[in-house]
């Protein structure tokens, strides 16, 4: 005898029989809506760009900074939440918010998580890099031309 013919398959008036597993739903629960954090609709991953998702996510985040976007004190989505929206790797979006703490764009706090750092941390000490930068190609005797070129093949070449 089967399930069904012992009647251990349906309730009374035909109705689904409710799940064996007790507290679980008699029905399965609607797909919920994808969670919005701070990056929603800021950070997306081209897969045919020739760039590699890390740095997407750094370009992405600091230009959000740059144009107010991410107000500094901006809590960040975790690591994990951020990769799975994304669909790459924890270990891409970890290695990315390190750059970008590197960078001084974040901080973060352990456990309590990731946040914008305030924006003087970020342009002040890129200010202060260019303007060293520039002193040193003075001194140097490299002309603006060349000491532009040196920048730009810095920047290409950070992945």
């Amino acid at each position: 005898m089967t399930a069904s013919e012992n009647g251990a398959g349906a309730s009374l008036g035909g109705a689904p029989a409710a799940s064996p597993i007790p507290g679980a739903p008699d029905a399965p629960a609607a797909e919920a809506a994808p969670a919005t954090h701070a990056l929603t609709g800021i950070c997306r991953i081209d897969r045919h760009a020739a760039e590699p998702p890390v740095r997407q996510i750094c370009e992405q985040v600091a230009r959000a900074v740059q144009d107010g976007a991410l107000a500094p004190g901006t809590r960040l989505p975790t690591v994990r939440a951020l990769a799975a929206d994304l669909d790459v790797a924890v270990n891409t979006v970890a290695k990315a918010f390190r750059r970008l703490e590197e960078a001084r764009i974040v901080i973060t706090r352990g456990r309590a998580g990731t946040v914008v750092a305030p924006l003087d941390g970020v342009a002040g000490r890129l200010e202060q890099s260019a303007r060293e930068f520039a002193d040193l190609a003075l001194q140097l005797g490299v002309d603006r031309e060349r000491a532009r070129r040196m920048v730009l093949a810095a920047l290409d070449s950070r992945a």
